[in-house]
């Protein structure tokens, strides 16, 4: 990224297509930061994930494979967390929690990604949730999916992978 930012080499030194879309003063101390901000902001590695954000089957477990089926099918989380846009769908869903408990209904919550997941306990928007495993109970209830502690085992082997 450090170099892409730096318009010279992204136009591999052609400095008459700098002339073309305008001059810029650039230094390397300062494009250096763009880099390293990325390096802040963008998702851990996901080695077991191909381009298109599935799983490639010759590195995934059966367990995993089986937890994408889940994912993309039963489990219904590809609804709101599509692969092609990093597993979020920027916008907002209204959970209902408010029908399992007495308390005030919380309103929509916003999509967020689920890239790099697993390295970002506690879950939930407001950290509720522990771990990975309460988060799959948590929408095996709400959403009623009726899933057995197999398939929440092999969704949670899958949401690893993200």
């Amino acid at each position: 990224m450090d170099h892409f930012a730096e318009v010279e080499e992204y136009f591999d030194g052609d400095t008459t297509m700098l002339a073309a879309i305008g001059g810029r003063d650039l230094q390397k101390s300062q494009t250096n930061h763009v880099g390293d901000f990325n390096s802040i902001i963008d998702f851990p590695p996901a080695p077991k994930l191909d381009p298109t954000n599935r799983l490639i089957a010759e590195k995934a477990t059966q367990a995993e494979l089986r937890g994408e089926k889940l994912f993309f099918g039963k489990a219904r989380c590809g609804a709101c967390h599509p692969a092609e846009t990093f597993f979020q769908d920027n916008t907002m869903h209204d959970l209902q929690v408010e029908r399992f408990y007495k308390g005030r209904p919380e309103g929509p919550i916003k999509t967020f990604s689920l890239r790099g997941i697993k390295d970002s306990p506690p879950y939930f928007h407001d950290g509720r949730l522990p771990t990975l495993e309460d988060v799959t109970e948590f929408f095996n209830l709400v959403f009623q999916l009726k899933m057995n502690r197999d398939e929440k085992k092999d969704l949670v082997a899958y949401l690893r992978c993200l």
